[in-house]
C-alpha cells in the first residue's frame, strides 16, 4: 500500500478539525462518553473531558506544523502493532497518532478499559481525511505486523519481550512518578502538585504517587493547599481503593 495519497498537509488539516472537535463534541459523541463511563467507573465524564481538552490543545496547527517538519512520510507503510492501555482516558491515543503521522498502518489492540472513545475520534478523524481508513486497523489478535508498541505490566511486558523480540519494539512497563519538594514551594504550586496526584485518580503513570520533603517538614503546608482536592474521595471506586489500602497498613501496624 502507498501513501502517496496522503500527504503532510492532508494529516495536519486533519488533527486539527479533531482538536476542535474534542472541545465541541457532537451529541452522538457525548453519548459515547456516557457509555465509556457506564462501562468504566475510572472514566468520569469530568475525567474524559479533561482528556480531550489536554489533546486538544496538542493539535493546533503551529505546533503540528513544527513536528511534522521533522517526519518524513514513508513511502512503503509499515504495520505498527499497538496494544493500548486502559487506565485513563484516550492514553494510547498519542501512539496511534505518531503511526499516522509518519505515513504508516496503525493496527490497534484496543484495550478493554478504553474501548469506546478511541474508535469514535478516530472515525472522525477518518470524515476529515478519507484517505486516513487506509491506514488505521482494528485486530483482537495481532499477526503481520512489521514493528510494535506494547503497554502493559510488569508482568504482561515479560510476555511481550518474548513474543515481540523479532520485531523493532517499545515495550511499556509500570511507571511511577515522584515529586521532590525543598520546602519552598507556594501555595500555588502545592495546589498544582495536586493535578499531578489526583488528576485522572492517580491512575496515570505521570500521576505523582511519592511526594519526597525535607526532613523537618510542616506536613501542613503540604496538606492544606490540597484540601481542595477532597471531593475525590466521594467517588465510589476511588473511595473503595483508599479504604482497602488503609486497611492494610492498620492490619500490618505500618506507619501513615
Amino acid at each position: 500500500m502507498s501513501s502517496s495519497s496522503l500527504t503532510k498537509e492532508k494529516i495536519i488539516i486533519a488533527l486539527e478539525k479533531l482538536g476542535h472537535f474534542m472541545v465541541n463534541p457532537t451529541d452522538d459523541f457525548n453519548q459515547i462518553m456516557h457509555a465509556a463511563r457506564n462501562s468504566n467507573g475510572w472514566f468520569t465524564i469530568e475525567e474524559v473531558e479533561k482528556s480531550l481538552t489536554s489533546l486538544s490543545k496538542m493539535l493546533n496547527k503551529h505546533d503540528l506544523e513544527q513536528w511534522f517538519r521533522n517526519i518524513k512520510l514513508s513511502e512503503n507503510p509499515k504495520k505498527v502493532g499497538l496494544i493500548l492501555a486502559g487506565n485513563i482516558p484516550l492514553v494510547g491515543f498519542h501512539d496511534v497518532l505518531c503511526v499516522l503521522a509518519t505515513g504508516n498502518i496503525a493496527v490497534i489492540k484496543l484495550s478493554s478499559s478504553d474501548d469506546k472513545l478511541l474508535p469514535a475520534l478516530l472515525k472522525m478523524l477518518i470524515s476529515f481525511e478519507p484517505t486516513l481508513a487506509n491506514h488505521i486497523e482494528y485486530a483482537e489478535r495481532l499477526k503481520d505486523f512489521d514493528a510494535i508498541i506494547a503497554t502493559g505490566s510488569n508482568n504482561t511486558s515479560r510476555y511481550f519481550d518474548y513474543y515481540f523480540s523479532k520485531v523493532p519494539n517499545i515495550i511499556r512497563k509500570n511507571r511511577n512518578s515522584v515529586a521532590v519538594l525543598n520546602g519552598k514551594e507556594t501555595i500555588s504550586e502545592i495546589e498544582n502538585l495536586g493535578h499531578d496526584v489526583f488528576d485522572y485518580f492517580g491512575l496515570g503513570c505521570r500521576n505523582v504517587s511519592k511526594i519526597y520533603v525535607p526532613k523537618g517538614y510542616d506536613l501542613k503546608n503540604l496538606f492544606e493547599p490540597l484540601e481542595k482536592y477532597q471531593p475525590i474521595i466521594n467517588h465510589f471506586k476511588y473511595n473503595n481503593n483508599y479504604d482497602y489500602n488503609k486497611s492494610i497498613y492498620l492490619v500490618n501496624a505500618v506507619k501513615h
